[in-house]
């Protein structure tokens, strides 16, 4: 796919982010992140659960596969998705709030991968980046 149908897909997916209260306490929070093997083209990613407000843990989510896509800044949710969702459909225990080290409605199309995560998941995220886009 080219960038302009991404970034098309991108703007239509930002319309679907809900940004709103949680209705209830979290009784399960989750934690999500991908690393990368670059001498190997593999990337990992891991969902961590944890009982709230206990912060006992509960599971982890694995995943692991070929990387697919480049790193191209503002799209890293083309990257990182499905090793993410593999993860996630490995978790018995559904998160009531998803913890996502990446950026959610600060990306410059308000869809990052927090935000894009969650519209897929239709679950509620927050996104944790390291640093502004």
């Amino acid at each position: 796919m080219d960038l302009a149908s991404l970034r098309e897909i991108q703007e239509n997916l930002r319309g679907k982010v809900m940004i709103q209260p949680l209705g209830s306490e979290p009784k399960v929070v989750a934690g999500c992140d991908s690393s990368y093997s670059r001498k190997m083209g593999l990337v990992v990613a891991v969902f961590v659960t944890f009982s709230y407000p206990e912060l006992e843990l509960l599971e982890v989510g694995r995943a692991l596969r070929k990387v697919e896509f480049p790193y191209i800044p503002t799209y890293l949710s083309f990257r990182e998705l499905p090793a993410l969702l593999e993860a996630y459909e490995n978790l018995r225990v559904e998160p009531d709030l998803i913890l996502v080290d990446g950026q959610g409605i600060a990306h410059p199309r308000g869809l990052g991968l927090a935000s894009h995560l969650g519209v897929l998941l239709d679950r509620p995220t927050i996104g944790v980046a390291k640093s502004p886009l």
